[in-house]
C-alpha cells in the first residue's frame, strides 16, 4: 500500500507540473482574446499574438477573465468592481490616466526586478512613454504593448466632393472651421467634423497651449484648465458646434460639427468627413474604413501651436498573486506581447490580410517586406512621426482616471448655457476636478472644517444623549400594559432554534456590511494597500460638495416625480381591471410582464425611444403634433427633441420608463386588495344614491388605505436610491441633472476610487432613509384594521 501510495503521488506531482500554467487577463471586446470568427483586421492581428505566444510557451495557457463589460466613460469600473470583489484578472490593462490611481491603490506589482533580467523589453518604448512610465516612484509598474498617438483622419472623397484638395489637410484651427463648413454644405446629412466629447477637446486645450492638470503640493495634483488658453479652446469648440451660415442656395446651414454619443457609429457609416482618431507604433492608419477614402494628417495647429495626445495601452501584474510560477508566467506573457516577436506577428498578420502599406515601413524593412516599405503613403510615415514628436501624455496624475467625466460637464455647459463667459465655466469645472476627483484641498482650509465639523459631531452627540435620558426618566407604565406571557424553557429553545439561523442570515449579510461600512466611512480606504484614518474628512467631503447637494435635490425630485406621476395609476389601472367584464386574466398578464423584464433592459428600451433625432420614436410621434401646433399658432417650435440632453426634461424622462413598467405589477397588488372590500358596501351606497365617484372616495380608498401606506414607503425608499434608470439613460447628465444620490455613491466608489467618501455618502443617505421610514412605522402603527370603515382608519 505505501509503494501504491508513493507510486501515486510521484505520478500526482508529475501531472502537476505537466499542466500549463492558466492565467486570467482582463477580456471584453477591445483587450482579450477575439474570438476565431472575428473578422477585423485588428482582432485577427491581435488572435494571432496570442495563438504564436500559445505555440512558444505551451506551458502558459492565458485565458479571458469574464465579468460584466461596461462601455463609455464608465469602461474601468469592471474592472474596479472585480477588484472590490476580489474575482480580478491577474494580468490587466492599464493607460495613463489610470496609472496613478492603480499604483496607489496597490493594484500593480513592479515589475523593475523582472525587467532586470531582460532591459530589451523596454527598447521599443517612445521617451515620453517612458517618461510617464518612471514618473511616480521611478518605478515601472506596467509595460507598455502598444502606443499611440492621436491624429486628424479624413475622407478623402468628400475632400474631393466639396472641392478641397484631399493633400492638403486643414493646418490651423480657422482652416479647420472653413473645412467644415464646406464639407458639412457638400451633402445632407453630412457632418464636416465630429468630436468624441473631452476625449478629443484635451487636444484642442493642448493646441492652445493649456494644461489639464499640473503637480501640486503634497503630491496631489491640481485643475489648470481654468486658463486663457482654455477658454479660447472653449470657445472654438462653442463655435464648432453652434455657429451656422447661409449657405450658397440662401438656406442656413450648420452647424459644422457634433459632440455625441453616436461619434463611432457616423465615423462608420460614413457621415462624418473629419475625425481625431489614433494611429500607433505598427499601423499607421487604424480605422476600419477602406484605406483607400482615407488621409491622416498631423493635427490642426492651435494658438499654442500643434499638439496632441500620446497613450499606451499597457499590461500590469496583479499585485496579488503569490504563486511563483503563475508570477513567470505573467512575465512571459507581457514580456511577448511588449517585445519584438509579438510586433513581428502582427506585421506579418496585417501583410496577409493586405494591409502591408499601412504598416510602419522601420518594421516592414526589419522583418523582410522591404517591397512593401516602399508602398506606404508618405504623408501617414511623416504624421506619425510628428504626432509622436508633438504630442502630450494623457493627464496621468492622482486620481485623473475619471477626469474626462468632469470635463465632459464644461463642454456640455458651453453648449446648453451659450450666455455664460467661458471663464466661469472652466473655473466652476476646476474646482469641481480639485475637490471631487483630485481632492486637493488648501490646508488651511481643511482645518477649519475639521474644527467645524468635530465640535457639530459632539453637539449632536450631546442632544442624543440628553435625548435619551429623557426617554428613560419620563418613561411610563402604559395605562394599557399587558403582563409578559410567561414563557417555558423548552418553548425558548424552540423559539431560539426558529430565529437563529434567521437572525445569524440578516447579521452576516445586512449589520456586519453595515458596521464594516461604518469603518470605512472614517478612512482612506484601499482595496489592496493597508487603508489609513482620516476622522470626519470623509463626511466633511460629503457636506462641503455643491454636487452631493445636487444629487440630494435630484433624489427627492426623483421620488415626488414618481410619486406625483406614477403612484395612483396602478390604483386607479386596479379600478378598470376589476370592471372589465371579459378578459381579465389575459389583461392582468400583459399589465404584469412588465415585472419579468429587469429595469436596465427597459431602460435600453426606452433610451430607443428618446432617440433625439426624427427616427426616434416619440419624435415621430410629437413632430406631426408640433407641427400642428405650429401652423395654428404662428410659432416655431422644434419638431424634435432632446429628451435625455435637455436639463429640463431629462428627470422626467428618466423617471417614465420607472412608472411604465411598475404600474402594471402594482395594480395586481392592489386589485386582489380590491377583493377584500366586501360587496356590502357597495351595495348600501348604490341604495343611497352615490356616485361612483362618491365610491371610490369613501370605500374603494379608505380600504386600499393601508396598503397604500406600505406602497408609499416602498416607493420613497426604492426611489430614493434608484441608480439604473439613470446609469443607463443619462449617466447623471447633463449638468448633473440626473445625478441622483444612489448615482453619487457608484461613482465615488467605482469610477474615482473614493470608497471612504462614497461609504460616508451612503451612511447620509441611510440616515434620512431611515428618519423617514421610522415616521412611517409610527403612523402604520396607530392605525387600526377592521372591517368596516370606522375600523380601519
Amino acid at each position: 500500500m505505501r509503494s501504491l501510495a508513493l507510486v501515486f503521488g510521484v505520478w500526482a506531482t508529475v501531472v502537476a507540473f505537466a499542466q500549463p500554467v492558466e492565467i486570467r487577463m482582463m477580456g471584453g471586446k477591445s483587450w482579450g482574446i477575439p474570438p476565431k470568427e472575428a473578422s477585423d483586421p485588428r482582432s485577427q492581428a491581435r488572435r494571432a499574438i496570442f495563438e504564436a505566444f500559445h505555440r512558444e510557451h505551451p506551458d502558459v495557457r492565458v485565458v479571458n477573465a469574464g465579468g460584466l463589460e461596461v462601455v463609455g466613460n464608465t469602461i474601468e469600473s469592471a474592472f474596479l468592481m472585480s477588484m472590490a470583489g476580489d474575482t480580478a484578472p491577474d494580468v490587466f490593462y492599464v493607460n495613463f490616466r489610470q496609472y496613478y490611481s492603480f499604483i496607489e491603490q496597490g493594484f500593480c506589482l513592479p515589475l523593475d526586478p523582472l525587467i532586470d533580467r531582460d532591459p530589451s523589453v523596454l527598447s521599443r518604448i517612445s521617451p515620453i512613454v517612458r517618461e510617464v512610465l518612471t514618473s511616480y516612484d521611478g518605478r515601472i509598474y506596467a509595460m507598455p504593448w502598444f502606443q499611440v498617438a492621436n491624429g486628424l483622419y479624413y475622407r478623402k472623397d468628400h475632400f474631393l466632393e466639396a472641392g478641397l484638395d484631399p493633400a492638403k489637410p486643414p493646418r490651423t484651427w480657422a482652416e479647420l472651421h472653413e473645412y467644415a463648413k464646406k464639407l458639412t454644405e457638400s451633402k445632407a446629412g453630412r457632418i464636416g467634423f465630429s468630436l468624441a466629447k473631452a476625449y478629443h477637446w484635451s487636444n484642442l486645450l493642448w493646441q492652445a497651449g493649456g494644461e489639464i492638470v499640473v503637480p501640486g503640493e503634497g503630491g496631489y495634483w491640481k485643475a489648470a484648465i481654468a486658463s486663457e488658453a482654455g477658454v479660447q479652446a472653449l470657445e472654438f469648440y462653442r463655435r464648432l458646434m453652434t455657429d451656422k451660415w447661409v449657405g450658397a442656395d440662401g438656406a442656413e446651414k450648420g452647424p459644422a460639427a457634433q459632440d455625441t454619443l453616436s461619434h463611432n457609429t457616423d465615423v462608420q457609416t460614413g457621415k462624418v468627413s473629419m475625425w481625431f482618431s489614433y494611429t500607433n507604433d505598427v499601423m499607421l492608419n487604424t480605422s476600419d474604413i477602406n484605406p483607400a477614402l482615407l488621409g491622416v494628417a498631423r493635427m490642426p495647429a492651435g494658438p499654442g501651436g500643434h499638439a496632441n495626445e500620446i497613450n499606451a495601452g499597457m499590461w500590469a501584474i496583479n499585485s496579488q498573486i503569490r504563486n511563483p510560477a503563475k508570477l513567470e508566467a505573467c512575465w512571459k506573457f507581457i514580456r511577448y506581447f511588449a517585445g519584438d516577436e509579438a510586433a513581428r506577428v502582427n506585421t506579418v498578420k496585417f501583410v496577409e490580410l493586405g494591409l502591408g502599406s499601412l504598416v510602419n515601413p522601420v518594421l516592414l524593412r526589419r522583418y523582410g517586406f522591404g517591397d512593401l516599405a516602399t508602398q506606404v503613403d508618405p504623408a501617414f510615415v511623416k504624421a506619425n512621426e510628428e504626432l509622436f514628436k508633438s504630442g502630450k501624455p494623457e493627464p496621468y496624475g492622482r486620481n485623473c482616471q475619471q477626469v474626462y467625466v468632469v470635463m465632459d460637464g464644461a463642454l456640455d455647459r458651453s453648449l446648453l448655457e451659450p450666455d455664460t463667459p467661458a471663464i466661469d465655466i472652466l473655473r466652476d469645472t476646476a474646482k469641481e476636478m480639485d475637490e471631487k476627483l483630485l481632492g486637493y484641498t488648501p490646508k488651511e482650509v481643511q482645518q477649519v472644517r475639521r474644527t467645524w465639523a468635530w465640535t457639530i459631531l459632539g453637539i449632536v452627540m450631546a442632544g442624543c444623549v440628553v435625548l435619551v435620558w429623557v426617554t428613560i426618566s419620563s418613561g411610563k407604565r402604559s395605562a394599557n400594559y399587558v403582563a409578559p406571557i410567561r414563557v417555558t424553557p423548552g418553548q425558548w429553545r424552540f423559539f431560539w432554534a426558529c430565529l437563529l439561523p434567521a437572525a445569524l442570515s440578516i447579521a452576516v449579510w445586512a449589520y456586519y456590511p453595515l458596521v464594516r461600512g461604518l469603518v470605512i466611512a472614517f478612512q482612506d480606504y484601499k482595496l489592496v494597500k493597508g487603508s489609513t484614518w482620516v476622522g470626519l474628512d470623509n463626511f466633511i467631503a460629503v457636506f462641503t460638495q455643491p454636487i452631493f447637494y445636487r444629487a440630494v435635490l435630484n433624489s427627492f425630485l426623483y421620488v415626488g416625480l414618481t410619486i406625483l406621476i406614477g403612484f395612483l395609476i396602478p390604483i386607479f389601472l386596479a379600478l378598470a381591471l376589476n370592471e372589465i367584464p371579459r378578459g381579465k386574466v389575459l389583461f392582468r398578464t400583459l399589465f404584469y410582464l412588465p415585472a419579468m423584464t429587469s429595469p436596465i433592459v427597459i431602460a435600453f428600451l426606452w433610451r430607443q425611444f428618446y432617440d433625439k433625432t426624427d427616427q426616434g420614436l416619440l419624435n415621430v410621434f410629437f413632430s406631426p403634433v408640433i407641427g400642428f401646433i405650429n401652423s395654428i399658432l404662428g410659432t416655431s417650435l422644434p419638431l424634435t427633441n432632446d429628451w435625455l440632453g435637455n436639463p429640463q426634461l431629462a428627470m422626467f424622462a428618466v423617471v417614465l420608463p420607472g412608472i411604465w413598467a411598475g404600474a402594471g405589477p402594482g395594480s395586481i397588488l392592489y386589485l386582489a386588495a380590491l377583493k377584500n372590500i366586501p360587496e356590502e358596501r357597495y351595495e348600501a351606497a348604490d341604495l343611497d344614491g352615490a356616485t361612483w365617484l362618491q365610491k371610490i372616495r369613501w370605500i374603494t380608498l379608505p380600504g386600499l388605505r393601508p396598503l397604500m401606506l406600505i406602497n408609499l414607503l416602498g416607493v420613497f425608499i426604492g426611489g430614493f436610491k434608484a441608480m439604473e434608470n439613470v446609469f443607463v439613460l443619462t449617466g447623471g447628465g447633463p449638468l448633473y441633472a440626473t445625478h441622483t444620490l444612489g448615482l453619487e455613491v457608484w461613482t465615488n466608489a467605482f469610477m474615482f476610487l473614493k470608497f471612504g467618501y462614497a461609504t460616508a455618502a451612503a451612511w447620509v443617505m441611510g440616515a434620512i432613509l431611515i428618519g423617514f421610514t421610522l415616521m412611517q412605522i409610527r403612523y402604520l402603527l396607530r392605525m387600526r384594521f377592521g372591517t368596516t370603515p370606522s375600523e380601519a382608519r
